[in-house]
């Protein structure tokens, strides 16, 4: 009776150990999964309040905007494009990248920009492009946020449509944040983290096999206890 409790003990123990293994694994990878979406709860903040702002300073330096040929014209009916007081000054007071579009046939053609393309030049001139993720939402009129590449840099974008005075669709405002900062914090995190659990992981899987052994070993003892005591019982019988 008492090796049976010491085998049920063993197993409840293998049990046990083997679950907290599989839940350390499901843990990291759950805890990974909640450290992006608190990322890009955060940058959505970020992106979805800057772009408001940003119309703001639209508004104030350029008043209500008009679409003239190929550019979006301010309250006095001069272009606007070349112009980078407003797209400079968001870089400066907010620190976000920023681009005005106007709407050229089914696309968007950048007028003005504080990003700059190679050979330190603004990237102006350049389209948005009818595959870009952003396009069927602005289309529709509706602001798009989410993660976009710019010039081969990782963004965290928001595009909100720019409407005339009847709501039509006559440009885009892009607002948008590297990520690349943010991402390398999170993956020193996640490093570390991988790391921790990966020791923890380890001496589980130890623990574990050392019980698998324990429990062999009790088995394996119990029956040639067994086959002992059966073969001496047999001797016993025969010399009677």
């Amino acid at each position: 009776m008492k090796l049976s409790r010491v085998k049920l003990i063993a197993y409840c123990g293998m049990v046990a150990l083997l679950a907290s293994l599989i839940l350390g694994l499901l843990g990291y990878s759950n805890n990974t999964k909640e450290i992006d979406n608190i990322k890009n709860q955060l940058l959505e903040m970020h992106v979805e309040n800057n772009i408001d702002l940003t119309m703001k300073y639209i508004k104030n330096s350029y008043g209500t905007l008009t679409q003239g040929d190929e550019t979006l014209l301010d309250a006095n009916g001069n272009s606007i494009e070349g112009e980078f007081g407003v797209v400079d000054s968001v870089l400066e007071d907010l620190g976000d990248k920023s681009t005005i579009f106007v709407k050229v046939n089914d696309d968007f053609k950048r007028i003005s920009t504080n990003i700059m393309a190679d050979g330190n030049e603004r990237a102006t001139d350049t389209y948005l492009g009818t595959d870009h993720n952003a396009y069927e939402t602005v289309m529709k009129g509706e602001v798009y946020t989410g993660e976009a590449e710019i010039l081969g840099e990782n963004y965290y974008t928001a595009y909100e449509p720019i409407k005339d005075i009847n709501n039509n669709v006559i440009g885009l405002l892009f607002v948008g944040m590297p990520t690349e900062n943010l991402d390398k914090i999170i993956n020193s995190h996640d490093t570390k983290m991988s790391n921790i659990n990966i020791l923890i992981i380890v001496f589980r899987a130890i623990a574990l096999g050392s019980l698998i052994v324990l429990v062999g070993a009790s088995v394996f003892g119990t029956k040639e206890e067994k086959e002992k005591t059966s073969s001496e019982n047999d001797k016993s019988t025969k010399l009677e």
